[in-house]
C-alpha cells in the first residue's frame, strides 16, 4: 500500500518520510492554511528527500499552477478545491489528482468518474476528521484512491482493511503541532501499513 505523508512544512519531515519508506510527500500550497509552504521554501523542501512530490492547491488559477509545474516539476498536483473537469485536463507536465468530500452519494457519483489518476478520499481538507470508508471503499473498488482525513497509527489498519485504496494520505495523524511532523508517529504508521 502506497503512503503520502500531506502538509509537510520542513527539511526534517521530509527525511523523516523518506525514512519511513513514504512513496509520496505532498506540500500544500494554499496561502492562510496551517501548513501552507511559501514559493520561497519549495525549492529546499524539493531537493530533501527523493519521494515523489505533490503540490497540493485549492481553486489556484489554472496559467499559474502550470507555470509552477513548469518551475519545480513535480510527480503529481492536487486539486483541493472546485476545479472543474475542464481544469483537470488543461493541467500540463504533472499528474492530476483530485480529493472529494466523501460525504454523499452524489460526490462519490462525480469522484467515480473525474478525470485524474487519482481520486483522495477526504473529509474536507486539514479537518483530522474520517470521512465516510463506506463511500471509499466502493469507489476503491472502481478506481485508485488513497484514503486520507483523520488516518493516525491508531485508525490506519483498521481503514485499510475496511477500504481496501491504493494508498494512505496522511497529515495532522502524524503531527506534534500543525506543519511539525513527529518522526516517532510517522515509523509507526509506516510499520502498520507495511506489516
Amino acid at each position: 500500500m502506497l503512503l503520502k505523508l500531506c502538509g509537510i512544512t520542513r527539511a526534517e519531515d521530509m527525511a523523516a518520510a523518506e525514512q519511513a519508506g513514504a512513496d509520496y510527500t505532498g506540500m500544500i500550497l494554499v496561502p492562510g492554511t496551517p501548513r501552507f509552504v511559501p514559493r520561497a521554501k519549495i525549492p529546499s523542501l524539493m531537493t530533501a528527500c527523493r519521494c515523489k512530490k505533490v503540490f497540493v492547491v485549492r481553486d489556484m488559477p489554472l496559467d499559474e499552477l502550470n507555470a509552477l509545474i513548469a518551475e519545480f516539476r513535480p510527480d503529481a498536483v492536487q486539486l483541493h478545491g472546485c476545479e472543474s473537469e475542464d481544469y483537470a485536463r488543461a493541467v500540463g507536465g504533472a499528474q492530476v489528482w483530485k480529493a472529494f468530500n466523501l460525504n454523499s452519494d452524489a460526490v462519490l457519483a462525480e469522484a467515480e468518474t473525474f478525470p485524474c489518476a487519482m481520486v483522495v478520499a477526504d473529509s474536507g481538507g486539514g479537518t483530522g476528521r474520517p470521512c465516510r470508508w463506506d463511500l471509499a471503499a466502493r469507489l476503491a473498488s472502481v478506481r485508485p484512491v488513497f484514503l486520507g482525513g483523520g488516518i493516525t497509527p491508531d485508525n490506519v489498519r483498521a481503514a485499510a482493511e475496511q477500504v481496501r485504496p491504493a494508498g494512505i494520505d496522511v497529515s495532522s495523524g502524524v503531527e506534534s503541532a500543525p506543519g511539525v511532523k513527529d518522526r516517532n508517529l510517522i515509523q509507526i504508521l509506516a510499520e502498520r501499513i507495511h506489516s
